[in-house]
Formats: structure tokens, C-alpha cells, sequence
């Protein structure tokens, strides 16, 4: 009975591959998507008339805290009386850095996911079920 055993691992074997070649099915779509939404996102942050609310949103959140935190100003003035443009001067200049920190991050996570995307085709286009054969039928998701 060799080869009912050969048979069944056999069957094991095409059936892990078929688990496998159906989950890279499911993920390439979201990498896909991912891909797609970090150049929106890459897109956005390169558009100054973007970054510019989310810079004025953040300094006066800051401020906003600030207000909570030390209500009558002692604190802060105390520290400096300028304290506050100060603050706001530093963040001007460090806000382009931060996005453009940002762009890189994105640029990275783009590569990433070309080459998990890719990586993942070529193991799906690798493990074709036992019904495929190269001359018999041509793969239309490519």
C-alpha cells in the first residue's frame, strides 16, 4: 500500500497549496489597496496647501493645552514672556521636517510592499492547482 500513502501526502501537499495559493489570493487585493492609499497619503503631505491646516490645527491644540494647563499664564511666563511665539516659530520650522520624515516612511512602506506584493505573486503563480497546466489554460489575474 505504498501508494495510497504516496497518494495521500500527495493530497496533503495540493491541499496546503491550495491554503496557501488562496490566501495570497485574499492579501494581494489589500496590499493593493494599501499601496494606493499611501500615495494618497504621500500625495497629500507633498501638497503644501494640505499640510498647512494640519500644521495651524496642531500649534493651536498646543497652545489650546498650554491655556488648560497654566490658565492664568504665571507658568509660562515665568519661563518666558515670548514663550508661546517661541513655540509656535519652532514648529514652523520643524513641521517641513516632519513631513517630509513622513514622505520618506511612506517611500519605505512603498517598497516594502512592492516587493511583499510581488513575492507573494510569484508564490501564487508557482503553486497553480493540480487542474492547471501552463498549455491547458492562461491566467487572466496577471
Amino acid at each position: 500500500m505504498p501508494n495510497d500513502k504516496d497518494s495521500s501526502l500527495d493530497h496533503a501537499q495540493s491541499g496546503e497549496g491550495r491554503v496557501l495559493r488562496n490566501f495570497i489570493l485574499l492579501i494581494l487585493p489589500w496590499l493593493s489597496f494599501q499601496r494606493e492609499m499611501l500615495a494618497i497619503m504621500k500625495k497629500g503631505i507633498e501638497d503644501a496647501s494640505h499640510v498647512r491646516p494640519i500644521e495651524n490645527l496642531t500649534s493651536r491644540e498646543l497652545q489650546a493645552l498650554m491655556m488648560i494647563l497654566d490658565p492664568s499664564g504665571k507658568w509660562r511666563s515665568l519661563l518666558d514672556r515670548d514663550l508661546e511665539k517661541k513655540i509656535e516659530e519652532t514648529y514652523t520650522k520643524t513641521f517641513p521636517k516632519l513631513a517630509s520624515g513622513s514622505i520618506l516612511f511612506i517611500e519605505a512602506q512603498e517598497t516594502l510592499l512592492a516587493s511583499i506584493s510581488d513575492l507573494l505573486d510569484k508564490l501564487r503563480k508557482d503553486n497553480k492547482p493540480n487542474g492547471y497546466t501552463s498549455g491547458k489554460t492562461t491566467d487572466k489575474s496577471d
